[in-house]
């Protein structure tokens, strides 16, 4: 996996990135600027550039040099981090990884003519799934209905056990699409008495609609319950413990 550092300037030295210099980030990194810098990273590896959503709040400060690199080789999340105060932030961008699925190697259709997504080779559980990890191959007809036909429906996603190489990918064996991912930036709300307020938090757990997860509240920094209601959004509750 190759990082890329990001500064004032953004330039390339094989095999690691080198800062032109460092922009003033001393009131914390606007989350537009944490947007442009994602993509100028992305579009610098290569990469193409979805449409995704800026982060609503600032990161926090940096008075180092600000880094861009893919999370566990995968660009559907950006990892975004600070040398000097240490920081680390993730950014969903619902980017494919390298080597997209019109890249993929597809067998010759026998029989059936449906493709369905295969796995290349044996993977350890935890492992996040790129394109070279898969491959199309004819399907069974006894395969069960849970079978991938895209690619870029598991490009990305997270095994949830050992599988063995050659086997139909199956969505139990995957694990859920997080509408809160572990270390994300995420707008907390909290309701209360007819009264609305919102603060910057951090994520400390992954989490899909209606589950409760817990987060660093980055304005008080306490710890608190609180259910996801969407993309990078949770709420709190007064009856949470």
């Amino acid at each position: 996996m190759r990082g890329i550092l990001l500064g004032m300037g953004l330039m390339l030295a094989a095999p690691v990135a080198v800062p032109v210099a460092a922009m003033d980030y001393a009131a914390g990194v606007p989350g537009d600027e944490v947007g442009r810098l994602v993509r100028a990273a992305m579009a610098e590896a290569g990469e193409a550039v979805p449409d995704f959503a800026d982060p609503p709040r600032a990161y926090p400060p940096c008075g180092g040099n600000v880094h861009v690199q893919p999370r566990q080789g995968s660009w559907s999340t950006a990892e975004i981090s600070c040398d000097a105060p240490v920081w680390s932030r993730a950014l969903r961008t619902g980017a494919m990884a390298a080597g997209s699925a019109a890249r993929l190697p597809a067998q010759d259709v026998q029989g059936t003519g449906r493709m369905v997504v295969t796995l290349a080779r044996s993977l350890p559980r935890g492992t996040v799934l790129t394109a070279g990890d898969i491959v199309l191959a004819p399907a069974d007809a006894r395969q069960p209905d849970e079978i991938f036909t895209d690619p870029a429906q598991v490009i990305g996603r997270r095994t949830k056990a050992a599988l063995g190489e050659g086997k139909p990918l199956l969505l139990r064996q995957l694990e859920p699409v997080w509408l809160v991912a572990k270390g994300s930036h995420v707008l907390l709300a909290a309701r209360a008495g007819g009264l609305s307020v919102s603060a910057p938090a951090e994520a400390l757990e992954d989490g899909g609609m209606g589950d409760v997860i817990r987060v660093l509240n980055l304005s008080s920094q306490r710890e608190v319950k609180v259910m996801v209601t969407g993309q990078n959004s949770v709420t709190a509750q007064t009856n949470m413990r």
